[in-house]
């Protein structure tokens, strides 16, 4: 035996289904200050992180700046300590002065190369 359900189309029917439908509504209008609500907090996240990776760029460029100058400073510190380990030897000194003043012992010729005009010091 099945039961038969008989809707009724009367007014009371009707004032409840529009007041169940009224009382959706307000809950919709919550969804919708909670949307933009989270809209506005993943928007804040995500300008933290674009600033964050520019921040970073930064840093990685200053960083290939300064292993560059560092390069730069370690061969400058090399030629430095290379000339001061020339000018410590005195037979080096010798042969840097007499060809700075082109000067030459008995029996000497000097030849005068472009290269070497300081004895291989850099100026």
């Amino acid at each position: 035996m099945e039961k038969q359900i008989i809707h009724l189309k009367n007014d009371y029917n009707k004032t409840k289904r529009m007041e169940e439908t009224q009382h959706n509504l307000p809950k919709r209008k919550h969804l919708g200050v909670i949307l933009v609500g989270a809209m506005l907090l993943f928007s804040l996240a995500t300008i933290s992180v674009v600033q964050s990776y520019q921040n970073l760029q930064k840093q990685v460029e200053m960083e290939a700046q300064a292993a560059q100058k560092n390069a730069s400073l370690d061969r400058d510190l090399a030629l430095k300590s290379s000339d001061i380990s020339k000018l410590k030897d005195p037979t080096f000194l010798a042969k840097y002065a007499r060809a700075k003043l082109d000067d030459s012992q008995s029996n000497e010729k000097v030849f005068s190369i472009p290269e070497l005009v300081n004895g291989g010091i850099e100026p």
